[in-house]
């Protein structure tokens, strides 16, 4: 039996979290099992800000927030380890020097230099459970996600070079499985053919795990969650949820592409397409059933899924002449949308207007205005809020819209989109 899990970053924040990783591995332990972790807690976030301040040439906030990141790893280890003399500190000591030599560079590209720093989460993640789990006595081999995972060069959104990573996969990871050890890696990067670390998208450690489940055609992948399983909404937002036992594969994508967090986008085609279930187990509570993600379709419309994403930006574009927004206005703005790399949520097109909506990212957000405004009137709001509904009535809209202003509604015959505030 060959398994692939996949354990969150919240899951490991604390001792605690980290000895309940190693119960569950223990479990399965004689199966063939690789193991892909997350960034511990809120590190990715906080290496998200150490790029933007190395970006801006703010050096205090470089400093404090290195100190941060470092505090809380070091704070980590000392809380699982204990001993001050154990030799996890020298090598977290040696990854946060490589991690101070990479701020010391002068990027050009802001894409390749997200790649640079973010990835360091999950190898500083990995790091403190192989030697957690090399201490309590597993067979752990801990093997970079950047000598397995071979992607192109397109930072922060890096496509997968199949070809490339099926041999390296197949010629590291496969070998040791077949010598009985337990591979731990890492989740959400990669590296080009040059060996600079890349990235797959945000929370795209999902994604790493069904790669590696594809080209090994594992026989299940588990996603490791703080919650019951798939909910079909975020059950911190709604009291009445309920756990989905299970939707099929296309039913999955549906929910990842409208902003599901629970699964990358990108994670279902590789599994899909060896027929691999996927599981979302509570890690709270592993005896539990999963929720299971097949291609069984016979129960994807029998409940409501809402999806809510926050900090949403609307761009209204604009001729300046009243002129169609047509084919080739079309295009020019699809490609600056593409040049700074950023998702369209929704869009809503009229004869002499297009509106967009996307994530808020304020350095995108500028660069895509400084780009458009030349050649279209452009105005925006921010702050918005997007729910998505999958097999919605009326009775579900009016009780989300109550009391707030729609800005933009998109219904198919089994979606709406509503833009509020």
């Amino acid at each position: 039996m060959t398994r692939v899990f996949k354990f969150g970053g919240a899951l490991m924040k604390d001792a605690e979290g980290i000895e309940k990783v190693a119960s569950i591995i223990k479990q399965y332990q004689h199966d063939q099992l690789v193991v892909v972790v997350s960034a511990i807690g809120k590190t990715t976030n906080a290496l998200e800000e150490l790029v933007r301040f190395k970006l801006g040439d703010d050096y205090a906030n470089i400093e404090k927030t290195f100190i941060q990141i470092r505090r809380t790893h070091f704070e980590l280890a000392e809380s699982v380890f204990g001993n001050a003399s154990h030799e996890i500190y020298d090598k977290l000591n040696a990854m946060f020097t490589d991690l101070n030599n990479e701020l010391k560079k002068e990027f050009n590209d802001r894409f390749f230099a997200y790649d640079q720093i973010v990835s360091f989460g999950e190898r500083l993640s990995s790091l403190i459970l192989n030697s957690y789990l090399n201490e309590n006595g597993f067979p752990i081999r801990t093997m970079n996600a950047a000598s397995l995972i071979v992607t192109n060069e397109n930072y922060t959104a890096a496509k997968v070079d199949w070809e490339s990573t099926d041999k390296a996969i197949k010629t590291k990871l496969l070998t040791a499985l077949e010598k009985n050890e337990i591979v731990l890696t890492q989740g959400f990067t990669g590296a080009d053919q040059f060996g600079n670390n890349t990235t797959l998208g945000r929370e795209g450690s999902d994604f790493s795990a069904a790669i590696i489940a594809n080209i090994l055609d594992a026989d299940e992948v588990t996603i490791w969650k703080n919650v019951p399983g798939l909910m079909n909404a975020d059950p911190h937002r709604f009291n009445d949820t309920i756990k989905l036992n299970k939707i099929s594969y296309h039913e999955a994508i549906e929910l990842a592409f409208y902003g599901a967090s629970v699964i990358h986008p990108k994670t279902i085609q590789p599994v899909q397409q060896k027929n691999i279930p996927l599981f979302v187990r509570s890690f709270n509570d592993p005896e539990s059933a999963p929720s299971v993600i097949s291609d069984d379709t016979s129960e994807d419309d029998q409940f409501q899924k809402i999806i809510v994403k926050d900090d949403q930006v609307l761009l209204s574009i604009g001729s300046r002449d009243l002129a169609f927004i047509a084919e080739e206005n079309l295009t020019r703005i699809f490609e600056a949308f593409s040049k700074q790399k950023i998702h369209v949520n929704l869009m809503q097109h009229s004869a002499v207007s297009f509106s967009v909506c996307f994530n808020e990212d304020g350095a995108k957000l500028q660069a895509l205005v400084k780009e458009l405004r030349e050649e279209f009137q452009l105005k925006y709001n921010s702050g918005l809020q997007l729910i998505t509904i999958r097999f919605y009535d009326d009775e579900i809209i009016n009780k989300l819209t109550e009391g707030k202003k729609v800005f933009l509604e998109q219904k198919s015959r089994t979606t709406v989109q509503l833009l509020v505030r």
